[in-house]
């Protein structure tokens, strides 16, 4: 899985890289043979002023070329990339299983069809 991280409107220290990794690979664990890329972008929205203001937004490139993509906004950035962090782990798992279930049920239709074209 590889861990591409931008910022804008700061630089990117050693620190907020390291978090940001050990957030996503904790995270995505259980999804990591799924996973091929995933981009995080970093960005104080007003600058000095204070506030609600740090926005990390994830998106996570899936095997089956989906792409899942949540952003959080917090007053801390460490605390806005757990929570993108998280509620992105959540995101994957459930559009996972989507595919899957999908994927049964196209191996179904063709279970099906198979077994008509061999009777008739």
């Amino acid at each position: 899985m590889r861990i591409y991280t931008k910022t804008q409107g700061f630089d990117l220290t050693p620190a907020i890289d390291a978090h940001v990794t050990r957030q996503l690979h904790r995270n995505l664990a259980s999804a990591e043979n799924q996973v091929i890329a995933v981009d995080v972008f970093l960005t104080d929205i007003n600058g000095p002023k204070g506030g609600l203001d740090k926005k990390a937004v994830v998106c996570v490139q899936l095997a089956s070329r989906m792409t899942v993509r949540f952003e959080a906004v917090h007053a801390d950035l460490y605390a806005a990339v757990s929570l993108a962090a998280r509620r992105t782990k959540h995101t994957v798992r459930r559009t996972l299983r989507r595919l899957k279930r999908m994927e049964k049920a196209e191996l179904r239709g063709l279970r099906h069809f198979t077994g008509e074209l061999q009777t008739g």
